[in-house]
């Protein structure tokens, strides 16, 4: 990109300066002018054309780059990345820890967003995830104690959302993933010598049965039994 682009006129803030120069990098990002990869202007340069002072371009960078949005390189700039993964992750638990956000709040968003990765990975999943999603079920069926067993149960759900293809669910997932996780190892222990165990791994046995069919109407009966399963016990813990 040329840096010339991106000095046009000075602009007179209004407001807190860091807010302001947030907006701005915000703008950039948003409207295409700033792309992964692309290496920022100098501080000196950005401050000019705001009319503010380096040391606020430089707090607003940081935040940034905090946020997994720009990647500081030792002795040749900024540049423009896309990994906010960790800062999201974290900010997410902390958001549901201050509502008090129970795991069955996040169960129910669960049964939509897995449906819908279902759809997808009997699209697009490849012959090697799909036999990642059987190993995950035989080291489940297999598994000594109810721990192994949650292990392998969580997953079998990640890799199942990982053959969706689809990024936003992956992130998602992964953003909640310990909050899941705890849950299904918890939910294992309780049932795991109930006769809903059987049930609840022969529906999973479905799943992967109807994602090697490529049959999503009898995949899509398999994972609505599951979490019927599974929300009914969930009543009772």
């Amino acid at each position: 990109m040329d840096h010339n682009e991106m000095i046009e006129k000075k602009i007179i803030p209004s407001g807190k300066t860091y807010e302001f120069v947030f907006e701005y990098f915000s703008e950039q990002i948003l409207s295409g002018k700033l792309k992964i990869n692309d290496k920022i202007p100098p501080e000196r340069e950005i401050s000019e054309k705001l009319g503010v002072s380096r040391n606020s371009i430089r707090e607003v960078m940081h935040m940034l780059e905090i946020n997994g949005l720009i990647e500081c390189v030792q002795g040749s700039g900024n540049y423009v990345r896309c990994d906010p993964q960790e800062y999201m992750f974290k900010s997410v638990h902390m958001v549901m820890s201050l509502m008090n956000v129970h795991y069955t709040e996040v169960f129910h968003l669960r049964t939509g967003f897995e449906l819908v990765a279902l759809r997808l990975a009997i699209q697009v999943a490849s012959e090697e995830e799909i036999e990642g999603i059987h190993e995950a079920l035989l080291n489940m069926d297999q598994a000594s104690d109810s721990t192994e067993s949650g292990v392998w149960d969580a997953e079998f759900h990640k890799r199942l959302i990982a053959a969706s293809h689809n990024r936003m669910l992956i992130l998602y997932a992964s953003m909640n993933s310990d909050l899941i996780n705890t849950f299904i190892e918890d939910f294992n222990r309780r049932i795991m010598d109930s006769d809903y165990a059987d049930a609840l791994m022969r529906s999973h046995w479905s799943i992967y049965e109807a994602l090697v069919n490529k049959d999503y109407t009898s995949g899509s009966l398999a994972m609505n039994r599951h979490f019927e399963i599974v929300e009914e016990q969930m009543n009772h813990l």
